[in-house]
């Protein structure tokens, strides 16, 4: 589903940022009868039982916020809020089981494009309230990374596992490309695919399905792995400005030999033999009109030649800041792995693990929306917060504010939820942290029993 860019005015710092819970801004973003319309625009019958599909997509979501992560869990946060989602005889009379069972039977049975489109509808929403300025463009960090997925029959033949000389391993792999916000660290929803295999897919390739459903007109911002014609084409086709990095024998294909610091050319792309070979749908008069910047740039305390193509029109150093932005997409990512623990899905069926992976990325972009509100608060840029600090302050609230009765206190509480998040500033080093490479030893095999033969 495309997604139109709507920019929304300047938010003014001295208002009072808005107020709500995790749970009123699911109820705001989605109602009944936003799934009722959703359901004839399908054509797929709309579940009516205890765990229809506002409370399943809402329970997938508040699963990854909990730090423990269980179906139990997850249940003893449900149960007293089903209410809000359904008039089910059991759900009025409060006699749901807390068994998980019958929520696993539903998530099953909730179809895939109800949950792309339930994430679709988020991400449009929380992107389009984000206060971006009418006149500042949306820019969006693009990488890719990879998940680990158990080891079933199913999930072995869709995603194969990684081979080396040593044979196949255990783990299916699964890979996966993100775009993020660079101004609020808002996800997109991502495009995924086999890592290896006959129908292993590149990044690249994943990149082409993800820009076509980037905001109208953001920017895409990519590292040397993202900095070939195809993906520069496919993004300016669909309306894209792009700032790419590029190889050192990439810009001298472009530019020619003696590219030195400072350079601003402009130049016109045209895809070389190996773009067409690996591209064969290109046109034939395929061809992208742009600038090669060549910047010198400090790493580690040694000096590097940054090589960019971009089609913006911005000063050379403003397009160096951009790129200097794309580190970040790092950190966004490490919080998906890691915090929101999508570094390994447990579910045991293909379409099981990419609704996870969506209703993950959407829980994530929850906790980024309280973040943002809460830098707005006191004047800061969201991307000054730590979001795993983030994440437990806003799991953490969600009872005490269920059992919230009065108005006048909810709000006090929100207000004290915003000033703790305020409050998980990250720490400004003058050094990045440097930790010395350690090799980590193999496992030894298990010990295999003796043989009734043996033990004689």
């Amino acid at each position: 589903m495309k997604i139109h860019k709507f920019q929304t005015p300047t938010q003014d710092l001295t208002q009072e940022a808005p107020l709500e819970s995790i749970l009123e801004l699911y109820q705001r973003v989605f109602s009944n009868e936003y799934f009722e319309n959703l359901s004839q625009e399908l054509g797929v019958k709309m579940v009516t039982s205890i765990f229809n599909w506002m409370a399943v997509i809402y329970g997938m979501i508040i699963q990854r916020l909990s730090s423990k992560g269980t179906l139990n869990a997850l249940m003893s946060d449900l149960i007293p809020i089903l209410a809000k989602f359904s008039d089910h005889k059991r759900v009025r009379e409060k006699t749901v089981s807390s068994n998980p069972g019958g929520f696993c039977r539903a998530r099953g049975r909730t179809a895939m494009s109800v949950v792309e489109n339930s994430f679709d509808h988020l991400f449009e929403t929380l992107h389009n309230e984000s206060g971006n300025t009418l006149d500042e463009q949306a820019v969006f960090l693009i990488d890719g990374s990879s998940l680990t997925l158990e080891s079933t029959p199913e999930l072995l033949e869709a995603y194969p596992p990684a081979r080396n000389q040593h044979g196949a391993s255990h783990w299916p792999i699964m890979r996966v490309v993100v775009a993020h916000s660079l101004k609020t660290g808002l996800a997109s929803r991502p495009v995924w695919g086999p890592m290896t295999g006959p129908k292993g897919v590149s990044e690249q390739v994943l990149a082409d399905q993800l820009i076509i459903r980037l905001p109208d007109g953001s920017t895409i911002i990519g590292d040397r792995n993202f900095g070939i014609f195809a993906t520069a084409y496919r993004a300016v086709q669909t309306g894209h400005p792009v700032i790419l990095r590029m190889t050192e024998a990439r810009a001298q294909a472009l530019g020619g030999h003696g590219l030195n610091c400072g350079m601003d050319l402009n130049v016109c792309w045209r895809p070389s033999a190996w773009d067409r070979k690996n591209h064969p749908g290109l046109q034939a008069d395929a061809k992208i009109r742009g600038r090669l910047l060549v910047q010198r740039v400090e790493k580690d305390g040694k000096l590097l030649k940054l090589y960019i193509f971009t089609t913006r029109e911005d000063p050379a150093d403003e397009i160096g800041a951009l790129y200097a932005g794309r580190w970040l997409v790092e950190t966004d990512l490490r919080s998906l792995k890691r915090t929101v623990r999508l570094h390994a899905l447990s579910s045991e069926t293909p379409e099981m693990v990419s609704k996870e992976l969506l209703m993950g990325v959407a829980a994530y972009n929850l906790v980024r929306t309280f973040m943002e509100a809460a830098a707005n608060k006191v004047g800061l840029e969201s991307r000054d917060l730590s979001f795993s600090r983030a994440q437990d302050f806003v799991y953490a609230s969600l009872p005490t504010l269920l059992k919230t009765a009065s108005s006048s206190e909810k709000k006090e509480q929100l207000q004290q939820l915003l000033t703790w998040v305020a409050s998980c500033k990250l720490p400004k080093r003058k050094k990045r942290r440097s930790y010395p490479r350690k090799i980590w030893l193999r496992r030894r095999p298990f010990p295999t029993y003796p043989t009734k033969s043996e033990s004689i």
